[in-house]
């Protein structure tokens, strides 16, 4: 126990002073009778927020505006810290210094120094939304782009801890960057410049490129391609799709009708009158001023004799329904087309569109299924010609010096010269080649044409093939299944060159 409270105990226990007169005959409240000089003595209040208090009595202040006050104020105490902590809530609007007794002042100017020093804490909400107005009037820093950067992290930092304050943040920090006419590529990651980026890439979808436009697409659609269960599984042709329809609706719109696509579904910007900082307290050190500052292609500010003006998209800045059902409708049609087992349904789309948009995805579909059966997948490992080759020779020479043994010296084959006397074909066959093909085309026993060429059907059927692809550009003879086949395409124009069969 501390001295002062032994005394104080001592005293009050005492019994004479009890049972004098100064206590006997009296009524006391719920109170300490005598308190320590520690509890008598009131804290000081520092004399750099005295004199600026006093600011706010000065014969300026009585016929200047509360914003000028507020700046005044604010660059008196500039460089001021306190080591104070307020620890209690506190709530209003359009908190300013005169607003605060010295406790709250002192807690203020404690914690601002943190958060200058990077250590941003929670504190109450009137400290977060006066700090934030120090800032835009230029309050705490010299370069904007510093200013700038300061309410981005500051901003972003309690967006966090008080969602409620997140609206105020986004418009004053891109308020900021128009008033103090910061390049517009300080703000290209602000939520609102993002939108018009993104509609940007719509408006000019013939000059887009396909990665930029499917992006667009996605960021503004209000039917989301990362649910869809099709675009997860086949998102190369969901995305091939979704721009094909795109492009074949902005081109009808463009060709047929008085506005755009992107007018149809967005509207058209619009100029209106507005002020910067709305909602906030904001000293204007520049009420007369004329300017122009231009955020992007559709979002632009002019100001003259300090009146601003704003040109801009005034709808919602949320995802479109409209771009959405468009998105849904092609995701319906490409379930349909390739008989995908979950299907939709689509609404709310104009039945031209909905018809444009299945003509499109059936037409990509057709183009697919040509360029698939037409794809020619040749792999020769050249490596192994020639082991190939002297294999071939070995089972060859074999087959002959069997059949040589096996069959009756009467019943011997031709010589393969006698064979090709009157074949006279136009191809860059030689006669036994001409031959096989003669009765492959014919449907005669090729397997005796190759044996009277003295090779096998596959090695024949190969030789044919090579020979032809710089012609047919194409293998012309299949030799997937058990047997060779001509390929139809090319039959009729094989014939013709080897004359009538």
């Amino acid at each position: 126990m501390s001295d002062a409270k032994e005394i104080l105990s001592m005293i009050l226990s005492d019994e004479k002073l009890l049972n004098s007169k100064a206590f006997r005959d009296r009524v006391y409240t719920d109170q300490p009778i005598l308190r320590p000089a520690s509890q008598l003595r009131k804290s000081e209040t520092p004399q750099r927020i005295k004199d600026m208090k006093s600011l706010a009595f000065s014969p300026e202040a009585y016929w200047k505006t509360s914003a000028w006050l507020f700046y005044t104020q604010g660059k008196f105490m500039e460089d001021y810290s306190d080591c104070a902590p307020y620890n209690d809530d506190i709530s209003g609007y359009y908190p300013t210094y005169r607003d605060f007794d010295t406790a709250q002042l002192r807690g203020y100017f404690t914690w601002r120094g943190r958060v200058r020093a990077g250590d941003i804490r929670e504190a109450p909400q009137p400290f977060a939304v006066m700090y934030m107005y120090e800032l835009i009037n230029g309050i705490g820093w010299s370069d904007p782009l510093d200013g700038l950067a300061l309410m981005k992290k500051f901003g972003e930092a309690v967006s966090q801890t008080d969602p409620s304050l997140a609206r105020f943040y986004r418009q004053w920090s891109l308020d900021f960057a128009v008033y103090y006419e910061l390049p517009s590529s300080a703000v290209e990651d602000h939520p609102e410049v993002l939108w018009d980026s993104h509609l940007l890439k719509l408006m000019h979808w013939e000059d887009s490129a396909d990665e930029e436009l499917f992006q667009a697409i996605s960021a503004l659609s209000g039917y989301q391609f990362d649910k869809s269960r099709y675009f997860g599984e086949f998102p190369e042709r969901a995305e091939k799709n979704v721009l094909a329809c795109f492009r074949r609706l902005s081109e009808f719109f463009r060709d047929h009708r008085k506005k755009s696509l992107c007018a149809h579904w967005f509207g058209n910007p619009a100029e209106m009158t507005c002020r910067l900082f709305e909602s906030s307290v904001f000293y204007d050190r520049q009420p007369n001023r004329s300017c122009s500052y231009a955020l992007d292609e559709i979002n632009t500010y002019t100001c003259v004799n300090g009146v601003w003006r704003c040109r801009r998209y005034y709808g919602s800045r949320s995802r479109n329904k409209s771009l959405g059902e468009f998105a849904k409708a092609v995701d319906a049609a490409l379930r349909e087309q390739y008989g995908y087992r979950f299907r939709l349904r689509t609404e709310d789309v104009p039945k031209n569109v909905l018809s444009l948009i299945k003509k499109t995805v059936e037409e990509i579909a057709l183009s697919e299924q040509k360029a698939q059966v037409r794809k020619v997948k040749i792999d020769i490992d050249l490596s192994q010609l020639d082991s190939i080759r002297r294999a071939a020779a070995e089972t060859r020479d074999k087959l002959i010096v069997e059949e040589e043994e096996e069959l009756p010296e009467a019943a011997a084959p031709a010589p393969a010269e006698e064979i090709s006397s009157d074949v006279g074909s136009g191809l860059p066959t030689d006669p036994a080649e001409s031959a096989f093909l003669r009765a492959l085309l014919s449907g005669g026993d090729y397997v005796s044409a190759a044996k009277s060429a003295g090779t096998m059907v596959s090695i024949l059927a190969d030789s044919i093939n090579e020979k032809l692809f710089d012609m047919f550009g194409d293998t012309v003879i299949d030799f997937s299944g058990d047997c060779p086949e001509v390929i139809e395409d090319y039959a009729d124009e094989l014939r013709e060159c080897l004359g009538a069969l």
